[in-house]
């Protein structure tokens, strides 16, 4: 028979007891009563709770508690309707009326009446015409020829020894010399430019620098200008050697103090160029020869020491605008041809520049006469489609407004 150890009862009874309270979770409260004795008051149910009013030490009255919360009957409660007295009826408003104002419009000023202007930088995907900053660039060129203004009469000048009639000698070889070298047509603007602007500055130059004044005012430009420049040997040898090397030097040296190597400035052709993108855009049956017959006309004026004051947007502008007029063989009116958008992206309207149309009309029909020849003969090539040589140029406008600046007689 095993041996019983009586160490075993009381763990075994813990466990018991363990495991009882774990199960009767509920019958605390009944214990605990029987163990602190009939003084303490009873736990009541949640749904039992009151307010208690009078608590005796050795008797707890027992009152009916007030019903606060019923509890909730077993299963789906019916639901009742409800009261048509607790709805609020809701009576649909009908929607505002709107009210039109009835104050009148300010008079809209002239400035803000849009014209029918045609926008002709549309082609953003041309990273060479640079559309997004064009209106701004051509602004900043009207300002800034501005700034190189030539006198209208700068040779007139007490002890000044150039006259006119050189300048125009200069000029017309300067011409044959840039065909030679076959260089840009903005060197040759830009030569001319320099050399007036030295001319203005500097009233000591006498006869014989004047060449040499042209020659270097050309080998500044073709450095500006020209990818490969002519070397100053080939400037001295189309001087048949009448200055060194060491002349031409000074002289550069001479010109670009005196300039302050400003030499960046607005010529004729920028602004041609423009107008001519803007007028084969608006305008109908505008091409190449519009171009090259204004390109002639702006040339033709280049040795004419009458207008080298112009403004190069005034000469760009006034050349297009007689070629318009020269080779339309519509009668188109004038104010068709240079019409609002004309007006806007040149800047000058078609009265402004009647006056120099008409002095333009006076150099094309007194080029045939002229002992000055460069330029006519430049143009008289099938490169530029013989534009120098077209009847349209002795037409009866042309000897219209010839004569109205006087340069054909009566």
């Amino acid at each position: 028979m095993p041996r019983l150890r009586l160490d075993a009862a009381p763990s075994n009874l813990m466990l018991e007891n363990r495991n009882t309270l774990k199960t009767t979770k509920s019958t605390v409260g009944v214990v605990a009563q029987k163990v602190q004795g009939p003084s303490l008051r009873p736990r009541a149910v949640l749904g039992d709770l009151t307010k208690a009013t009078a608590v005796s030490t050795n008797q707890v009255k027992n009152e009916q508690p007030e019903e606060k919360m019923k509890k909730p009957a077993m299963g789906i409660a019916s639901r009742k309707p409800l009261q048509s007295t607790n709805v609020k009826k809701i009576v649909p408003t009908a929607a505002p009326k709107a009210v039109l104002c009835t104050k009148k419009a300010e008079p809209e000023a002239y400035s803000t009446k849009q014209l029918p202007i045609e926008d002709i930088d549309l082609e953003r995907d041309n990273p060479q015409l640079v559309s997004y900053y064009a209106k701004d660039i051509y602004s900043y060129l009207r300002q800034l020829e501005k700034s190189y203004l030539i006198g209208p009469q700068y040779m007139d000048v007490d002890g000044y020894t150039i006259r006119p009639t050189m300048r125009t000698i200069l000029v017309d070889w300067l011409i044959d010399v840039h065909g030679r070298f076959k260089m840009l047509q903005e060197t040759l603007y830009l030569s001319i430019s320099v050399m007036d602007s030295f001319l203005q500055a500097d009233s000591t130059i006498n006869r014989r620098e004047l060449q040499l004044v042209g020659l270097t005012a050309m080998l500044i430009a073709a450095k500006f200008e020209e990818t490969w420049a002519p070397e100053i040997n080939d400037f001295v040898y189309m001087s048949d050697k009448a200055y060194t090397s060491k002349d031409v030097l000074a002289m550069e040296c001479r010109m670009l103090q005196k300039l302050d190597f400003r030499l960046g400035r607005p010529l004729p052709l920028h602004f041609l160029r423009r107008n001519t993108q803007a007028a084969s855009q608006i305008l109908d049956q505008v091409d190449v020869l519009h171009h090259t017959l204004s390109k002639y006309l702006m040339e033709l004026t280049l040795p004419e020491y009458s207008f080298c004051h112009y403004l190069p947007s005034q000469l760009a502008a006034a050349a297009l605008c007689l070629s318009l007029r020269i080779l339309d063989e519509n009668d188109t009116d004038s104010t068709q041809l240079w019409n609002h958008s004309m007006v806007y992206y040149s800047g000058y309207t078609y009265e402004s520049l009647e006056p120099l149309m008409e002095k333009l009309c006076g150099l094309i029909a007194a080029a045939d006469v002229s002992k000055f020849q460069a330029v006519r003969k430049k143009y008289a090539c099938s490169k530029l489609y013989n534009i120098s040589t077209i009847p349209h140029l002795k037409s009866p406008l042309v000897t219209v407004l010839a004569k109205r600046a006087g340069a054909i007689k009566n």
